[in-house]
């Protein structure tokens, strides 16, 4: 019985974790289209020097985001195994 409290904790935090990672992800995309927002109002040279200026930060961007979609997608599928493991528990 030891590990079914374990499992069901480590479900909560995973599924806390889930909700926390929206909702960041939720503000970050509100902040990304305000910035996008501004870009636009500017001249298009201005935009095209910004772009090339700021291009290896947006390599490493898009690569943070793919990291942390990953751990996304691993959380989901951890909540999957252990909802599982816990019906066995049950039954």
């Amino acid at each position: 019985m030891n590990r079914k409290y374990y499992l069901k904790e480590r479900l909560d935090k995973t599924e806390k974790w889930i909700e926390h990672y929206l909702e960041t992800e939720d503000h970050i995309q509100i902040s990304r289209n305000a910035l996008k927002q501004s870009y636009d109002e500017s001249p298009f040279l201005i935009r095209l020097i910004v772009k090339i200026f700021y291009l290896p930060t947006t390599v490493m961007s898009v690569l943070y985001d793919m990291r942390w979609r990953r751990k996304y997608y691993k959380a989901c599928k951890e909540v999957k195994i252990i909802r599982k493991e816990l019906e066995s528990y049950d039954n």
